[in-house]
């Protein structure tokens, strides 16, 4: 793409922006997953998680967020779903319950987890932490494995993403 897809602008801002003003009604605190250039170019400061052990894509930018809290569900939402809006957000935050681990959207033939808008929980965490720690850096894969709500969107576009690596993240409580 020979770009940032974050500083895409699909409206009147950035789309790290966007998804910033789409989430913050649910979350305590916003925080981006990025590298260090990145980071710096926003503007974030403390609120950026450059990835502790790079390399791995975008599970490196989940490991540095469950390491970073590992008590609190996280809002995972990569930059890339120009498409979703504040109800697919409920959705995700309602399906929260006893024995999920990760409430995620899926496909429409249950066949496609999507790792980068989700949920995760504190027991989806640190399951995901030890796998990574075993070397698997699949973050669907990790889904795959736990027990997770699977909800299927409104709408199959908000599941179209420009398969970017940049998230942004949020702690919810």
């Amino acid at each position: 793409m020979g770009r940032d897809k974050a500083e895409i602008a699909y409206g009147a801002q950035p789309q790290w922006r966007a998804i910033a003003d789409l989430i913050r009604p649910f979350c305590n605190e916003i925080y981006w997953s990025g590298t260090e250039k990145q980071i710096n170019a926003w503007g974030i400061g403390a609120r950026g998680l450059v990835d502790k052990i790079p390399g791995h894509g975008p599970a490196s930018g989940l490991h540095s967020a469950f390491s970073m809290f590992p008590s609190v569900g996280w809002l995972v939402v990569a930059c890339d779903y120009p498409f979703l809006e504040a109800q697919d957000i409920e959705c995700l935050i309602a399906g929260r319950g006893p024995g999920v681990d990760v409430v995620t959207f899926v496909g429409e033939n249950h066949d496609n987890i999507e790792p980068l808008l989700s949920l995760w929980e504190p027991t989806a965490q640190r399951q995901f932490l030890d796998a990574f720690g075993l070397g698997v850096d699949s973050p669907r894969r990790i889904i795959g494995g736990l027990q997770f709500r699977a909800i299927r969107p409104r709408d199959s576009r908000i599941l179209s993403n420009f398969n970017g690596s940049e998230n942004s993240t949020a702690p919810v409580t």
